[in-house]
């Protein structure tokens, strides 16, 4: 058995202009539709954060290898998926903000944005996938004040 490896206390003060002050891009492994994401600074072995919008116009396509909550702030999207481990029932159900649903690992999904609105999210990967991703402005002002 392996030891436990743990996770240190961590917190992020939600920061809205953190992501509005991305650039978006189109995403080419998420299905090409334009995404902007930042990493909140949470990075334990227990869990990854990362905020993150979609936009309307676009579908993002995904399997996830490690098991993933979403806490949606703003917006709506369908998500059709197959349930694993079979993958042989196909879903689709519609998410609306405020809310938090999970994604089990090893999931095939595809969410489409609803409306005029940018789905706007949080992702806790559980456990930490090693993702790169670039730290939140708010995070990088804070860590340097800190020096």
């Amino acid at each position: 058995m392996y030891p436990i490896n743990y996770s240190k206390f961590a917190y992020y003060k939600i920061d809205n202009d953190d992501l509005d002050s991305v650039e978006p891009k189109p995403i080419d492994f998420l299905g090409g539709g334009l995404h902007r994401m930042v990493g909140v600074g949470i990075e334990e072995p227990c869990c990854q954060v990362v905020f993150e919008d979609f936009f309307p116009g676009h579908e993002y396509k995904w399997t996830t290898w490690v098991d993933q909550l979403d806490f949606v702030t703003s917006g709506k999207a369908e998500i059709t998926f197959y349930q694993p481990p079979s993958l042989e029932e196909k879903r689709t159900v519609l998410v609306e903000a405020p809310c938090i649903y999970l994604i089990p690992r090893g999931t095939p999904l595809v969410w489409k944005v609803i409306g005029d609105e940018v789905f706007r999210h949080f992702s806790f990967d559980v456990p930490h996938p090693q993702f790169p991703s670039d730290l939140a402005k708010s995070v990088k002002a804070k860590r340097a004040a800190a020096k």
